[in-house]
């Protein structure tokens, strides 16, 4: 696997006043007369933490106003000098294992080759190592199932591999997916089940090793056998309880596939509270009753496949005669180890108990406190997924009267606890900008009621100073309010979201965006021509106040490519490189008078094979083949003008010539041929088996063919759409830097506005479109677009 990019956990510190260790070294000493060297002054924070980074400010005079440079380095390998001017620079230190001594040194070099050293001394403590990984302690799958499970870990180390270990048992169609930004992510194991005859739980391991040391977390699989005769679900044919008792449910269901749903339900008569009526098992209270009395209960299953199965029993209360009220009742249904349960007795002749038992189902729960009228229990841990427990009070009244009262709950496990409490995260990642209040929910997940404590943890937060950090619990939801006076790195921060329940603390993350700067920059999509060709590159500007008008500047550092401004936004790049990525840099300065840049990159290669319905194509700069489906090759005519770019669809094919002028070939009779008068083009697409779109270089789109008012009418309200790539049933576009996906009907059916778009088309392999973001490593290939 290749290297992450590190994971930096900064803490932007900035001083007045001398530094530990401020030394000054002239180089050449000058004689009196001659110009002068330099004079320069260090200030800054003399003590930091490793893996954390220092803002060090700069005080650079040259007595004749000389231009200067500088140079940073250190007795210390590993430390990255970042942001660096003749003001300050931004330090950052590697992870140590002891205590060290650091000495940076700046160089100060005039235009009259006068040198000056200056040095500064700081101390950089060693840290504790820490990854956080985010994973289930359980999964439960049936044989032959296809199987998906995700971690997502957080480190502050430099991450050289992920790993799952999954020695215990063979895998068939194993793949790992990872994806990472800035040493956080996550990556999704995908495996076929294998075929069991009978229950069976496998220890498997997600390994995250660092450049410090290796990170595992266990946890348990567990694979059951399917049915041969499909769903079969059975009950007793009929259950008996006292009226205002409790009693347990709990049915014998064999299945081929996964269960998605249960339903508990009264065919007619209710007879009682049915509790947990979606689940498994249920739990009903008997109503009291004035005779003995029956109802039919009901439970309907449903398969993955959608077979369903619906069975029936018969449900008895019985009237118990008693003199006053007497009956049981539980303050939780589901309990998690460390909490309290209370079985509470509802009597009018408390007075009157001669003698009274309690008798616990689980030999587990020993922390009991009893009384006549209650039972107070503290849940322990216990290996169980869930435990099922049964509580019976027996009592003696002094005329001799005796009854019995059931009640049950159930005991959760750790494991279950951290599987029945989530976080789901917003579809769309917050952003957060510095001293900009940010405030979002989050759906959260308690389905056994057994929340006691939710609350925001960022002690480990330092990418960012955050003066405010706010986590408030409206029952279903969080919301989360978050300020910070300084972003110190652009990177995705994992907010640690703490839920108790009991002793019981299990942690779930929440993504934030954090943005050093208001404005963000996309430079477009990565584009493919032919090698040597000009191309034209397109700049748009998202602003977090809505400014619109930004002075964007194009600029690159290679000697091979030549850019020439068309207006504000588009710029003509003439090439005369051999790179096969040739890149130029937007520019831009924000509201804050910050420099902001972005790299765009293309990709040149000296061949592009496409291939439609009817034609196979292969496109060179000075050749054009292009041979039919009886291998017959199509005549296009002298080559005067080296070809930019190719396309081939359906029955046609087009070329884009370095000088932005379309043609397209095929049958006469296909309306797409027909290349309509327009302006100097910069890039075409193929949007379909009968249609053709080309970028002009004002940014503007046309389209032509049979359904050319179609897709002219999806783009004519869409200023910046960089490119388009379509399949059989949607058509993609970036827009605004994000891609959005239309079906035929021009329906929006997705969308993502996390980051901006780096590449996008149709995977051959996959046959589905695939995309990535700036922010990712891997491809994002969504199951809504077909």
């Amino acid at each position: 696997m290749r290297n992450l990019s590190i994971f930096i956990f900064c803490v932007l510190l900035t001083a007045c006043g001398g530094g530990g260790g401020n030394k000054s070294e002239p180089v050449n000493p000058q004689p009196v007369g001659q110009n002068k060297a330099p004079e320069v002054t260090i200030s800054g924070d003399t003590e930091t933490s490793a893996l954390t980074a220092i803002r060090l400010s700069t005080s650079i005079y040259d007595p004749e106003n000389e231009a200067v440079t500088i140079n940073w380095t250190s007795s210390l390998s590993g430390v990255n000098f970042m942001e660096s001017s003749d003001t300050g620079v931004l330090v950052q230190f590697p992870a140590v294992t002891t205590d060290q001594e650091v000495t940076l040194t700046l160089e100060v070099t005039d235009s009259a080759n006068n040198k000056v050293k200056k040095t500064f001394t700081v101390m950089v403590k060693a840290t504790d190592s820490q990854v956080d990984i985010d994973l289930q302690n359980n999964y439960e799958f049936f044989s032959g199932d296809s199987i998906n499970i995700t971690a997502k870990f957080s480190s502050n180390e430099e991450i050289t591999d992920i790993a799952w270990q999954t020695d215990e048992l063979e895998l068939s169609n194993m793949k790992v997916t990872t994806q990472e930004s800035n040493n956080s992510g996550s990556s999704t194991l995908t495996f076929t089940a294998p075929t069991l005859t009978s229950q069976y739980s496998y220890t498997l391991n997600f390994v995250v090793t660092t450049d410090h040391d290796e990170y595992r977390k266990p946890f348990e699989l567990t694979i059951l056998p399917k049915s041969d005769e499909g769903l079969t679900v059975n009950l007793d044919a009929s259950y008996e309880l006292n009226e205002q008792d409790y009693l347990l449910i709990e049915p014998k269901i064999q299945s081929s596939e996964r269960i998605v749903s249960y339903q508990w339900r009264w065919l007619d008569t209710s007879l009682g509270e049915l509790t947990n009526a979606q689940n498994k098992t249920v739990t009903i209270k008997a109503n009291e009753v004035s005779d003995d009395a029956s109802a039919i209960l009901m439970l309907d299953v449903e398969a993955q496949s959608g077979e369903k199965k619906s069975v029936q029993t018969e449900v008895k209360v019985k009237n118990v005669v008693q003199i006053g009220k007497l009956s049981l009742s539980v303050n939780r249904v589901y309990a998690a180890p460390g909490q309290e349960v209370v079985v509470s007795v509802d009597t009018d002749s408390a007075e009157d108990i001669q003698s009274f038992e309690w008798i616990v189902s689980s030999e587990l729960i020993t922390d009991k406190t009893e009384t006549a009228t209650s039972l107070k229990m503290i849940i322990p841990e216990q290996t169980s997924l869930v435990a099922n427990t049964l509580v019976t009070y027996k009592v003696t009244f002094k005329d001799g009267r005796e009854f019995s009262k059931n009640a049950t709950f159930d005991m959760l496990s750790k494991s279950s606890v951290s599987s029945v409490l989530k976080v789901i995260e917003p579809e769309t990642t917050p952003q957060l900008y510095k001293n900009e209040e940010l405030i979002f929910t989050a759906q959260i997940q308690d389905n056994a009621s057994i929340l006691d404590n939710i609350s925001l943890d960022v002690s480990d937060v330092t990418y960012a100073d955050l003066e405010i950090a706010e986590l408030t619990y409206l029952g279903d939801a969080i919301q989360i309010k978050l300020k910070a006076s300084e972003i110190k790195l652009a990177a995705n921060m994992m907010l640690r979201i703490v839920m108790q329940a009991g002793t019981v603390s299990t942690i779930e993350y929440v993504d934030v965006k954090l943005n050093r700067s208001h404005l963000k920059l996309f430079t477009g999509s990565r584009k493919t021509y032919l090698s040597g060709s000009d191309y034209y590159v397109f700049g748009y500007a998202q602003d977090y106040y809505g400014q619109e008008n930004h002075d964007l500047t194009w600029s690159t550092t290679s000697s091979d490519l030549e850019v020439e401004v068309v207006d504000s936004t588009v710029a003509k790049v003439t090439n005369n490189s051999t790179s096969t990525y040739p890149k130029v840099v937007l520019n831009a300065v924000d509201k804050d008078g910050q420099n902001i840049s972005e790299d765009g990159y293309s990709n040149m290669t000296s061949v592009i094979n496409k291939t439609g319905e009817k034609y196979n194509c292969y496109f060179r700069v000075d050749e054009v083949l292009c041979r039919d489906s009886n291998n017959f090759l199509f005549n296009v005519g002298e080559i005067t003008v080296p070809i930019k770019q190719g396309i081939a669809r359906g029955n046609y094919f087009c070329l884009l010539n370095n000088q932005g002028e379309v043609s397209c070939f095929g049958s006469v009779y296909e309306k797409v041929t027909r290349v309509p008068e327009m302006g100097l083009v910069s890039d075409i697409v193929a949007v379909s088996k009968e249609d053709a779109c080309a970028k002009l270089i004002s940014g503007a789109w046309s389209c032509w063919g049979e359904n050319e008012s179609h897709f002219n009418d999806l783009l004519k309200d869409k200023a910046n759409v960089d490119t388009i790539v379509s399949t059989e049933k949607s058509v993609c576009l970036v827009n605004n830097g994000y891609i959005e996906c239309y079906d035929l009907n021009n329906n929006l059916i997705y969308k993502d506005q996390n980051a901006f778009i780096e590449t996008i088309e149709v995977s051959r392999l996959l046959k589905r479109l695939c995309y990535r973001t700036t922010e990712q490593s891997l491809n994002t290939c969504p199951t809504e677009i077909e």
